[in-house]
């Protein structure tokens, strides 16, 4: 009997129902009356996208911070209200309606200027986001993620398109105008620009632009990347200017880019959004060094998606003149079918693959450590450099171990996170602090 009213909950439930966005979409009005729709007192900026959200949203945060402004920031690892700041804890990229209007109306309270908020295809998909009524609409780039729940490419994209759709007609702050921030070098910013904005934005990085986007587009030309970050020079509608990053990668730049379009749009000057890109010297768990002085190189990321990888592995590896050591598993309850992908990029940079746990939920995490090994190269054997050490930190501990002097050990997938979800429920783990104990 049980089983019988969970399967049929189950399909009362499911995303594309009735009873679905009714449910959702009841809380998401709820929240915003009750919360009084604080988001009418701030101008609010919406960054979606697979990959870079948080580490743009921050990078616009610092800049908006420099040019003098009360800023409150929503992410997948931080928040902020004016000098007010902590960590997320709750292993959401954009909170319930509850907890999110709540946070809006703290920052309305506070006499923040600017709201900037991460916002997730889940978010927008269940009306978490309702009432929320954005003036600037940032998009990062889109690839493989949550097909478990979006089920395939075409509905990831338009929940993502919620966001761009929703935003010209949605009310206005005075002398506000509604903007699109787009990425040039993602093909899915066509599908976006298809919907009314008063401006929309591109940036690109090393692209030609044609010529009818070039008066309100950012390009990043001549790069000059190293292990700590990278050079450029940006070139903007009121100039070009030359920015230091202190964020290692190409892919960096482009959230760099996502960021200072975001705050041109909004009227800040050139030399303040400089000023900002240059003031941040790390995002918590995002390409982040652990170093204590220990002789090899330890990085940790959050990446967890194909792109993700992709992106981190080539990064690092560019910058690893010795061995490269990859400690990584795969969520558990959701998309299954990355799993394999995520074993064979590892294997195409990677001198030594160290397969464990990482957020396995209600699954058993060697289910999930058997799924990503049919993608990883011949090449690696086990015992010699494919280990599986299911414990997460066991795996930690003989990563370090393995370590010799000039080695790179990457540690993937769980960034800034104080929590790890198991069967057992949320379990406190803090990687960069256990890693820091560790080397000390």
């Amino acid at each position: 009997m049980k089983k019988l009213l969970k399967k049929i909950l189950g399909r009362a439930f499911a995303p594309d129902t009735f009873l679905y966005n009714v449910y959702h979409k009841s809380r998401g009005i709820l929240a915003s009356t009750l919360k009084g729709f604080p988001s009418q007192q701030m101008t609010v900026i919406g960054v979606t996208g697979t990959n870079g959200k948080t580490t743009t949203c921050n990078l616009l945060a610092h800049i908006l911070a420099v040019s003098g402004a009360k800023v409150g920031l929503a992410t997948t690892v931080n928040f902020w209200i004016g000098d007010k700041r902590w960590v997320n804890e709750s292993k959401m990229t954009t909170q319930s309606p509850f907890a999110l209007q709540g946070l809006l109306r703290r920052m309305a309270d506070a006499k923040c200027k600017y709201a900037v908020i991460e916002t997730s295809s889940h978010a927008l998909a269940q009306h978490r986001t309702w009432g929320i009524f954005y003036d600037v609409a940032v998009f990062t780039n889109l690839t493989q993620d949550h097909f478990d729940y979006h089920r395939s490419f075409e509905e990831y994209r338009d929940a993502k398109a919620k966001l761009f759709r929703e935003l010209y007609a949605s009310p206005r702050q005075p002398g506000v105008p509604k903007v699109m921030v787009l990425n040039f070098d993602d093909p899915v910013s066509t599908y976006f620009a298809q919907y009314p904005t008063d401006n929309t934005f591109y940036y690109t990085v090393e692209k030609e632009l044609p010529a009818e986007t070039r008066e309100s587009s950012l390009t990043a030309t001549t790069l000059q990347l190293d292990p700590t970050g990278s050079s450029f020079e940006m070139r903007t509608p009121a100039g070009a200017t030359t920015v230091r990053l202190h964020l290692p990668g190409v892919f960096n730049v482009q959230n760099a880019l996502a960021a200072a379009s975001a705050a041109f749009a909004l009227g800040i000057p050139l030399h303040v959004i400089k000023q900002g890109l240059e003031s941040i010297t790390n995002v918590p768990g995002r390409m982040e060094r652990i170093d204590v002085g220990q002789p090899f190189t330890v990085i940790c990321d959050y990446a967890h998606t194909p792109d993700g990888f992709e992106k981190v592995f080539s990064a690092v590896r560019t910058f690893s003149p010795k061995r490269l050591i990859a400690v990584f598993g795969a969520t558990g309850d959701r998309d299954k079918t990355k799993r394999p992908t995520l074993g064979k990029i590892a294997s195409d940079f990677a001198d030594i693959i160290i397969l464990t746990e990482e957020d396995p939920g209600s699954e058993d995490p060697t289910n999930i450590i058997n799924q990503i090994r049919p993608g990883i190269a011949d090449k690696f054997h086990k015992g010699d450099n494919l280990h599986i050490v299911v414990s997460r930190k066991e795996a930690v501990r003989y990563a370090l171990g393995l370590a010799q002097p000039g080695d790179t050990v990457l540690f993937l997938a769980l960034g800034a996170q104080t929590k790890m979800a198991t069967k057992q429920g949320m379990v406190p783990y803090d990687e960069r602090a256990f890693i820091k104990s560790l080397l000390q």
